[in-house]
């Protein structure tokens, strides 16, 4: 486990000043092991990007939640990942429809689509949640992190004002432009930039000037291409560095070793095992060792 150093508490507090129970949370979860991140959920035990995955992903003890969100034709932020409701509704045989996007339908018309049975029967009639109710399931016990697929900052930070959560969750994107415009709207909000495209491989130089001027305290990188001295680098620009999305022990171990500060997987209480296994060996080796 690395420890943090005091430039990078320093700096997480100091960019979450006006968030003293965010960035607390995650000083202290970065400074005793690695935070876990419940991608869209627990979603490899329950639809994702729904409220069963949600409530999960909470009874398994996610540090942080994951979603993303759309906006309707109606204008409402709703919980979805894909851009069309093929592969998680049952949009094709009720509508008879093929690539239907999100935003050409309204809530009440989503909330008709089944988007559970795809996962399990038993999840048979769980509907599209929108971003809202949503953060009121996680946010009674946990933290959630709001990845932006499609919809307009000031849409999002209005809904955060109104809830009072904007010194409580985490918003994240690939679209850096939106990032900055979120900072620029609301710069109390904590911030994660999502990278690593084959445009953008390495979080170094060019690109790593790029996300500091997001407003961004975290990067969110493919696990596949971060490299160690990657994390060093970031860590020495005062940056908490998570990786996406690994499902394997061999795969945690590896990320765990390099000294990230947070895993996105969609197994939560997978990886929650595996840190309570490394723990429970690294007594053992101390003792051993005669300390």
């Amino acid at each position: 486990m690395r420890p943090p150093t005091t430039l990078f508490l320093a700096v997480l507090l100091s960019s979450c000043a006006n968030r003293p129970d965010l960035a607390e949370q995650l000083g202290q979860h970065a400074a005793r092991g690695t935070i876990i991140v419940a991608h869209r959920g627990d979603s490899g035990e329950a639809p994702e990007n729904t409220i069963p995955a949600f409530k999960s992903a909470l009874g398994r003890g996610a540090t942080l939640v994951e979603l993303d969100f759309y906006t309707t034709k109606d204008e409402v932020l709703v919980c979805f990942h894909d851009r069309t409701l093929d592969r998680t509704t049952d949009v094709v045989s009720l509508w008879k429809k093929k690539k239907a996007r999100i935003i050409d339908y309204t809530l009440a018309e989503l909330e008709s689509l089944d988007a559970g049975a795809w996962k399990d029967a038993r999840f048979k009639g769980t509907r599209i949640p929108t971003l809202e109710s949503a953060l009121r399931t996680i946010q009674e016990g946990s933290a959630t992190m709001i990845e932006h697929k499609e919809g307009k900052p000031t849409a999002l930070v209005a809904l955060l004002r109104r809830l009072d959560l904007v010194s409580d969750v985490l918003v994240q994107s690939f679209d850096w432009k939106f990032l900055a415009e979120v900072h620029r709207l609301e710069p109390r909000l904590a911030l994660a930039a999502l990278g690593g495209s084959e445009s953008k491989p390495h979080p170094e130089g060019k690109v790593l000037q790029e996300i500091q001027r997001t407003g961004a305290g975290m990067v969110h990188w493919s696990f596949r291409g971060i490299r160690l001295e990657d994390v060093a680098s970031l860590h020495a620009a005062g940056l908490l560095v998570c990786v996406y999305t690994i499902n394997t022990d061999a795969d945690y171990d590896r990320a765990i070793d390099m000294g990230v500060d947070a895993i996105t997987t969609d197994f939560p209480g997978r990886l929650r095992a595996r840190l309570s296994a490394r723990a429970e060996r690294r007594p053992s080796a101390t003792k051993g060792a005669g300390l």
